[in-house]
């Protein structure tokens, strides 16, 4: 246990003071009483016998409810278990070329933005949300996290970039799932050729290693939401992630970010017509038992939430305890207003 104004304890050091006080009080009333209804022997035996120690119990409450009252003043702080929800969402957001198509306004990355902002703002406090990107590589953005605005302020940073590597995004963000085990024999050789990393990554940027496996029973629920226009042309196979995520007990909720048709716009001073391909979406959402949306709304974002579930752990986080102290303190003093009552009929 610690104390946030220890220098409050010395006031401890008074209630010795106060029980010497009240033991000169006690024998110096007795004495007085005595000396009113006996004298000589009389008086000496009524003098020196104390009384019951009934009559002190009352007063020995009060006294350590003033210590507890002390104790309270110092603001101690222990480390208490508090239950948790350890449920962890992991935002996947496409940031390739294609998703500067207008179709939806401004863009499909806006959109898709301004999508995963809506998920993060109706998802309670308490359960972890992490960021990858995903363009022609993915990017681990921001580690899971009970902190819901740094995964906004994440999210804002968020800017186009080349090719579609929606497998990779999906294993990135497996990787970034607690006790997921991640190993993909043939996910070096994607339908795309070898997947590498970026010749030049910051080392904040490169996700973290795996945290250790957990037994199937132990995994916390987990889900991935993935935005994206689909039509992958890079990196893992997004069906092969699909599966490893599904073996490890994570769906992959796939919002479709485009229209029906597509969209032509002008690049470089050339018109280009970029697709809306759901079907990829569509297969990895099947595949891991997650549903797509061609438009995500509030009411289907609190759905994703309930349908991951609740798991209650527990965590031992340091939490001020004056209020059991003064609890404590106000219980005493009760208990000794009322054995003082039984007993003598009076308060001490």
């Amino acid at each position: 246990m610690e104390f946030t104004w220890p220098v409050m304890l010395w006031g401890l050091l008074l209630l010795p003071a106060f029980v010497a006080w009240y033991v000169l009080g006690v024998r110096r009333a007795r004495r007085r009483a005595a000396g009113r209804f006996a004298e000589g022997p009389l008086f000496a035996q009524l003098a020196t016998s104390m009384p019951g120690l009934r009559r002190h119990v009352s007063m020995a409450l009060y006294f350590v409810a003033l210590a507890l009252l002390l104790g309270a003043v110092s603001r101690p702080v222990m480390g208490l278990p508090m239950p948790v929800n350890k449920a962890v969402v992991v935002l996947a957001v496409d940031t390739s070329g294609s998703m500067v198509a207008p179709d939806l306004t401004p863009s499909r990355l806006e959109a898709a933005k301004a999508a995963a902002r809506a998920f993060v703002d109706v998802f309670p406090q308490g359960p972890r949300i992490g960021l990858v990107s995903f363009s022609t590589y993915a990017t681990l953005m921001i580690a899971p996290t009970p902190d819901h605005e740094a995964v906004k302020q994440a999210i804002a940073t968020l800017k186009p970039q080349e090719a579609t590597a929606i497998g990779d995004g999906i294993v990135v963000a497996l990787k970034a799932l607690p006790g997921r085990v991640v190993e993909l024999p043939d996910a070096q050789l994607g339908p795309f050729g070898p997947v590498q990393p970026p010749a030049l990554q910051p080392p904040s940027a490169l996700p973290s290693p795996s945290p250790p496996p957990a037994r199937p029973d132990e995994l916390s629920p987990a889900a991935i939401i993935l935005l994206s226009d689909g039509g992958n042309n890079a990196g893992t196979d997004p069906l092969k992630a699909a599966i490893l995520a599904k073996s490890q007990k994570v769906k992959i909720y796939t919002i479709g970010v485009g229209t029906q048709g597509g969209s032509v716009f002008s690049f470089q001073g050339q018109m280009v017509f970029v697709p809306f391909d759901p079907t990829l979406l569509q297969q990895i959402a099947a595949t891991t038992d997650g549903k797509f949306f061609l438009s995500s709304t509030t009411q289907e974002l609190r759905q994703i939430y309930r349908d991951l579930g609740r798991v209650i752990g527990w965590e031992t986080r340091k939490t001020e305890v004056s209020s059991m102290f003064v609890g404590g303190a106000g219980l005493l003093l009760l208990a000794g207003g009322v054995i003082s009552l039984v007993w003598a009929g009076r308060l001490p």
